[in-house]
């Protein structure tokens, strides 16, 4: 199943506390030099995907990062040519971010 089928952290206000299988959570993230990353899962309480470009802005290396005890959602999305984008929230039933060109993508992104 590629990533479009399998969704991405969608973007819904509030998300804290959603299921894997609700939209807007994030199903895998290959970003592994990430502080929220443990072993290729999102514990950022809430991530945002930028917004020309589907940038995970969340990824970071800050040791100050405090990784959740659950898997991340997507809080908002300003990529406003995404099929899965709906006012800012994220629609997909889950996402994938991967690493590209130095920095964590939303590979769920499709246009």
């Amino acid at each position: 199943m590629d990533s479009g089928q399998m969704g991405g952290q969608g973007m819904m206000g509030g998300g804290m506390g959603r299921r894997l299988d609700q939209d807007g959570c994030v199903l895998t993230c290959t970003a592994a030099d990430c502080a929220y990353n443990q072993e290729l899962e999102c514990y950022a309480q809430q991530i945002q995907v930028g917004d020309d470009h589907p940038t995970c802005d969340t990824y970071t290396h800050d040791a100050q990062a405090h990784p959740r005890q659950q898997e991340g959602v997507v809080a908002m999305c300003g990529v406003a040519q995404c099929n899965f984008n709906e006012g800012q929230e994220c629609h997909a039933r889950g996402i994938t971010v991967e690493m590209h060109s130095q920095h964590a993508d939303c590979a769920t992104f499709r246009p």
